[in-house]
C-alpha cells in the first residue's frame, strides 16, 4: 500500500497546501480519498495519470472535500483519454442523492460513451479482491465517515474532519498509519474539529503506530506538531505530495 497526500489544508489554499485529497495504490488499484480543491493539479504533480484512478471515496459534502471531483469527472470526459473500464465513486448514506442532485447535472451535459460511473453507498464495510475498507460515523457533518483500508493486515485510518470521538479509538486500535485533522493548536478549540491534544489521545490510546495530522489552517505548523507530540511522540505534520509507504 502507498500513500500520497496531495492536499493538507482547508478552504484556505495556498501554494503549499490545497484542499483535503489522499491517494492510495492498494492492491491492482488507483483510489482517491477525498478531492477538494487542486486535487486535479496534485495529482499531475505527483505523476499520478487521474484518466487512471478506479475509486473515489468520499468522507462527506464539504467543498474543501469534494470540488475537484468535479474537476475530475469534466477533465475524464475528453474524447482522446481512452479510458475503458468503469469508475467507481464511493459515499456516506445520503451520497447518490447529492451526487443526482449537484454533480451529475453540471458534469452530465453529455454522457460518458465508454465507461460508466457508478454510486455507492457504504454503509459498514466493501471487500474488494485485494483490500478491505470498513466506515465509523464521525462527528462533524451528518454523512461524515472515517474510513480503514485493510491490505496484507496494513491498516490505513484517514478519519477526515471531526471532532473528538472515543469511539474512533477502538475502530482504529493498532493501525499502522493513523490521518488526523488538526485545524488549529490547543488554544483555538472549534466544534467540529481536533485539537492536537485530542489527536495524541486518540493516537496513544490506539496504540497506532505513527500519527501523521493534516487539513491545516494557516497557523504555524510547529505548535501544532509540538503540542500533538507531547502525548504521542511519534507524530509527523502532513504536506502535500508526501510519499509514504505503509
Amino acid at each position: 500500500m502507498q500513500l500520497r497526500i496531495l492536499g493538507t489544508g482547508t478552504s484556505q489554499v495556498s501554494k503549499e497546501r490545497v484542499s483535503t485529497a489522499n491517494h492510495l495504490k492498494i492492491g491492482d488499484k488507483s483510489v482517491l480519498v477525498d478531492c477538494g480543491c487542486g486535487a486535479l493539479v496534485r495529482l499531475d504533480q505527483a505523476g499520478i495519470p487521474f484518466k487512471d484512478i478506479d475509486i473515489i471515496f468520499i468522507s462527506h459534502f464539504h467543498i474543501d472535500h469534494i470540488l475537484d471531483l468535479y474537476s475530475i469527472l469534466w477533465a475524464l470526459k475528453y474524447p482522446y483519454l481512452n479510458r475503458k473500464k468503469d469508475l467507481l465513486i464511493v459515499g456516506p448514506p445520503g451520497f447518490k442523492k447529492f451526487y443526482d442532485t449537484y454533480v451529475k447535472p453540471i458534469v452530465f451535459s453529455e454522457p460518458f460513451e465508454e465507461f460508466r460511473i457508478k454510486i455507492i453507498e457504504i454503509k459498514d464495510k466493501i471487500k474488494f479482491k485485494d483490500f478491505i475498507v470498513e466506515t465509523h460515523r464521525t462527528p462533524h457533518t451528518d454523512e461524515s465517515l472515517a474510513y480503514k483500508f485493510t491490505e496484507n493486515e496494513k491498516i490505513l485510518v484517514i478519519a477526515g474532519d471531526m471532532d473528538y470521538d472515543k469511539e474512533l479509538i477502538s475502530f482504529s486500535k493498532n493501525a499502522d498509519i493513523l490521518i488526523l485533522e488538526c485545524s488549529f493548536d490547543n488554544s483555538k478549540k472549534v466544534e467540529g474539529h481536533l485539537i492536537p491534544k485530542e489527536c495524541g489521545k486518540i493516537a496513544k490510546n490506539a496504540n497506532v503506530k505513527k500519527l501523521i495530522i493534516t487539513h491545516c489552517y494557516p497557523i504555524p505548523k510547529e505548535t501544532r506538531l509540538k503540542e500533538t507530540r507531547l502525548i504521542f511522540k511519534n507524530t509527523i505534520m502532513a504536506e502535500d505530495l508526501m510519499k509514504i509507504e505503509i
